[in-house]
């Protein structure tokens, strides 16, 4: 074989290579994440997700081009997306769609991607436009929506439980118990209505037994609770089951001129005490708050009267949330009316995280409650002694004791209910605890705070989802700005050196690497002269 056949030969074996080292990249390859936080690295819960898809799963990623273009976010949600692809080994196929450019705007709003409005600055000018930046993910005849995605904090944890819920086309049931005297189930028909497009949503009666198939229950309200209608709710969490609790320390009655008055007592309180958590009997106000306003019917219309700032009506800020729990991780906002403060007293075998706070400009009123919003201005003079932030919101995870350990079962004439033997030490489980009642029921049209309701969305998918999806950690991302420090001598310091560094140092170096050119050219220019001459 002469040297020119050998190198054909040569050139066809090397094209065959890449051909079957081509044909195996699907099946066998390997990818390295150099992000100080791994944010492109697929959990294994994901990898394993990928091979029980049996059909092709297709995520489409609605984004403006304009927000591509302004923002860096997009191209981060896309590389991770293409991860997704790259370990589903085709299962998962990514579409990139700017709707407005292919015309798709009223498929994606049929989905449930809706535009955005965003204020852009260019060329010293000021201007609103309406992107898109929403993820579809479609599976046969079914679909799910993340309608606003501008972030990957936590898109891992919500793409994969998406998936998970279209490909196993998984249907929830939440029960709700209405523990006031002051609501009804009817007062919570907006949130209700929010919750049944991804739960079955179900009422409870107080004292009745939770069903073993509801993967979460909420309960709301606590002042007309006793120990017969708090038991079957201890028992369904030491069964293992997860629950949200609204609850309150001070009553307000809305049809009695906001008239307020402590919950001496509460067996559902007791109960939350014996957990761990403890509902204070007062009211929380911050500075940061909304304002109150009343509805008036002119000429057939609904027109809101404004009559000013009330600090119990509190808005929590999104600097004061949990950043690594799914639940606020996205903070979108939330209203608190009339809310009260909690604290957590440790407990063994159970660990609690602060979900939401207020700002540290809040205080409290213990005795003298005031809640008229035409004295709203006074209230500022009542309780600034006590001026501190404050804790609304736990998420408790562990191994819960009985409340009714050591009580007997309670009974309650002319209810019978097969209760024998009190379970007195829990599975491994979850709950929540926020101080307010009020905030998901009808009245937060008052203050239009639709993320109200998304917040409750947002814990129950995090009670009633797997424990293996929340080993999903947040791929939290390093914020670099120096306006982020918060100790301000660290960041007037970080700030001087940055300027040193930029203003003086660099010139500097490049001025000595200069002088050190010149001179060096000018030695090697005077030892040619001496060699030639």
């Amino acid at each position: 074989m002469n040297r020119k056949s050998r190198e054909i030969v040569l050139m066809v074996l090397v094209i065959v290579v890449f051909i079957l080292v081509g044909m195996n990249s699907s099946r066998f390859f390997a990818r390295i994440d150099l992000t100080k936080n791994k944010e492109f690295t697929i959990s294994k819960v994901s990898k394993e997700l990928f091979q029980e898809i049996p059909e092709e799963v297709n995520i489409t990623y609605y984004v403006s081009e304009k927000l591509r273009q302004l923002y860096v976010f997009p191209e981060r949600i896309i590389d991770l997306l293409n991860e997704y692809a790259a370990f589903s080994h085709g299962k998962i196929q990514v579409n990139i769609i700017d709707p407005a450019k292919t015309g798709d705007t009223t498929t994606a709003q049929s989905l449930g991607v809706y535009p955005q409005q965003i204020e852009v600055i260019e060329k010293n000018e000021r201007s609103v436009a309406m992107v898109y930046t929403g993820i579809v993910i479609q599976y046969l005849d079914r679909h799910e929506t993340l309608p606003v995605v501008s972030q990957t904090d936590t898109l891992e944890y919500e793409l994969t439980s998406k998936i998970r819920k279209v490909v196993r086309n998984e249907h929830k049931k939440i029960g709700i118990i209405v523990g006031s005297s002051l609501r009804t189930y009817d007062d919570y028909n907006a949130l209700v209505s929010q919750m049944s497009g991804d739960f079955e949503v179900t009422e409870i009666k107080k004292g009745e037994d939770i069903p073993t198939d509801v993967s979460a229950v909420i309960v709301a309200g606590d002042d007309d609770m006793d120990n017969f209608d708090v038991y079957p709710i201890d028992q369904y969490i030491m069964a293992g089951g997860k629950v949200l609790f609204l609850v309150d320390g001070i009553k307000i009655d809305m049809r009695n001129n906001l008239a307020a008055s402590k919950i001496d007592k509460s067996s559902l309180l007791d109960m939350l005490a014996s957990y761990g958590v403890e509902v204070k009997r007062e009211l929380v106000l911050d500075k940061y708050n909304k304002n109150f306003r009343i509805p008036r019917q002119i000429f057939g219309q609904t027109m809101w009267q404004i009559l000013g700032k009330y600090p119990e009506w509190i808005t929590i800020s999104s600097q004061f949330v949990s950043k690594n729990n799914p639940i606020t991780a996205r903070f979108a906002g939330l209203d608190l009316y009339w809310a009260s403060p909690l604290e957590w007293k440790k407990k063994d075998n159970l660990k609690a995280e602060a979900l939401i706070k207020t700002t540290p400009d809040a205080w409290v009123m213990k005795e003298r409650f005031l809640t008229n919003p035409y004295q709203a201005e006074t209230f500022a003079y009542i309780g600034n002694e006590n001026k501190g932030q404050y804790t609304l919101g736990y998420a408790i995870t562990g191994k819960f004791k009985s409340y009714f350990s050591n009580k007997e079962i309670p009974k309650r004439e002319g209810e019978k209910r097969d209760w024998k033997n009190t379970k007195k030490e829990g599975e491994e489980t979850r709950i929540i605890v926020i101080g307010d009642s009020d905030f998901p029921s009808n009245l937060f049209q008052y203050t239009d705070a639709l993320y109200n309701l998304d917040f409750v969305e947002n814990c129950t998918n995090w009670l009633s989802n797997d424990e293996d999806l929340l080993t999903i950690k947040t791929r939290a991302s390093r914020d670099l700005r120096l306006n982020k420090i918060p100790d301000m001598k660290k960041r007037i310091t970080v700030a001087l050196l940055s300027q040193l560094i930029n203003v003086v140092l660099v010139p500097l170096l490049v001025i000595l690497y200069g002088v050190y050119r010149y001179i060096s050219r000018r030695k090697k220019s005077s030892q040619i002269e001496i060699e030639e001459g």
